[in-house]
């Protein structure tokens, strides 16, 4: 086997592009998310509304998270965020506009977001540390690699 197989590297910084390294197979799910997002947070009535659904529903007091779009750990918060409020999204579709109006369109945001959760777990081990030592964050690159692997090999996401 050449060594192609045998090495792995990711290397970006907090530049504009590096959205590109992944998240553009995922745009379509992520842009979905942000848009409802950014609709509901636009409006006092649609913040309203939504707010009493998830009144009705008996969910925490909590607040939707806008990304910032060059920030993929700010992706996954906004997404496992959306996840929280999954039903009353499905229920504010009823009585306005929303972009997330299917169980097909929560299945893949899930999808994504879980794909998400172990760059973001990832990132806080690493960013956790003061010296981050190849011992530290080796197996962790190691694990995304086969992720990736996975995911190229079975054409999900």
């Amino acid at each position: 086997m050449g060594i192609e197989g045998k090495v792995c590297s990711i290397s970006v910084d907090n530049a504009s592009y590096s959205d590109a390294v992944g998240l553009s197979e995922i745009e379509d799910v992520i842009e979905n998310v942000r848009e409802s997002v950014k609709h509901i947070a636009a409006s006092t009535a649609r913040l309203t509304m939504f707010s009493d659904i998830v009144k009705q529903l008996q969910l925490p007091n909590k607040r939707l998270i806008l990304d910032c779009c060059t920030r993929w750990n700010a992706t996954y918060s906004m997404l496992s965020c959306a996840m929280e409020f999954k039903d009353v999204f499905l229920r504010y579709v009823q009585r306005d506009v929303s972009y997330l109006s299917s169980d097909e369109d929560w299945m893949r945001v899930e999808e994504v977001c879980s794909f998400l959760a172990l760059f973001n777990e990832v990132n806080n081990i690493i960013s956790d540390s003061k010296y981050p030592t190849s011992n530290l964050f080796l197996p962790e690159l190691w694990s995304i690699k086969e992720l990736l692997m996975e995911k190229s090999l079975s054409g999900e996401l």
